[in-house]
């Protein structure tokens, strides 16, 4: 009978020191670095991002490289997605740059860009604080070189891929910040200069390349969890 109690209280002992364990390992799950959290499903994401910008490649319209009018600027980037399962959002972006002039205008010029259109994100870690992803979109692309005096130049073509990836840590189940790397390639499909009257279509058209390096915020708005 002394035999069995001992054997009843050490499985006893067993039992709580396996439960108090498994509390203990919940409890680092829950507050590390890399932990569950509730993904989100028919939800509306803004992102707002911020950092640096520069082109290169050809440009059309007898123009020189892009490097040669345009050197490294900062931009800016506002997303709105639709948020359709944990993994998978749809939606639209949109941006604007100020780059500093390249050597083949004038210093006092100023160039911007911007860009609109649609893009697709996948989350490859949806139920984690550490949450890699990848989005890939195409649409419109613009770019505006202006003198102190006189008329600009301008040019508008097609983002014809435009590829990011970044890693979102989020702070909780609505709220993510990300660093942020891509490029996208560009075909300018018709040009305005202060030689024209109007806009133009290019003949010999070029692609060329803009990189993106910088920070994103993102917010998660509605849906479920």
């Amino acid at each position: 009978m002394k035999t069995m109690s001992l054997i009843a209280l050490s499985l006893s002992s067993l039992l709580a020191s396996g439960i108090a364990h498994a509390d203990d390992t919940d409890s680092i799950e829950r507050t590390g670095f890399d932990h569950h959290v509730a993904a989100p499903s028919n939800a509306v994401e803004v992102g707002v991002a911020a950092g640096y910008t520069q082109g290169a490649g050809p440009l059309a319209g007898g123009m020189q490289h892009l490097e040669d009018v345009s050197s490294a600027g900062g931009a800016v980037e506002l997303d709105a997605l639709y948020r359709i399962n944990p993994t998978l959002a749809v939606g639209a972006y949109g941006s604007f740059a100020k780059n500093a002039t390249g050597d083949q205008i004038s210093s006092d010029a100023d160039v911007l860009g911007a860009t609109a259109g649609i893009q697709v994100a996948a989350h490859l870690r949806p139920q984690r604080s550490v949450d890699p992803w990848v989005s890939l979109g195409a649409g419109w692309r613009g770019l505006w070189l202006s003198p102190p005096s006189g008329k600009n130049t301008v040019l508008q073509g097609v983002e014809l891929a435009r590829l990011q990836v970044g890693v979102d840590y989020r702070v909780n189940e609505n709220v993510s910040i990300a660093p942020v790397i891509g490029g996208s390639l560009n075909m300018f499909v018709s040009q305005s200069s202060p030689m024209t009257s109007d806009y133009s279509e290019i003949t010999d058209k070029k692609v060329s390349f803009v990189g993106f390096a910088g920070l994103a915020g993102r917010f998660d708005l509605g849906g479920s969890r």
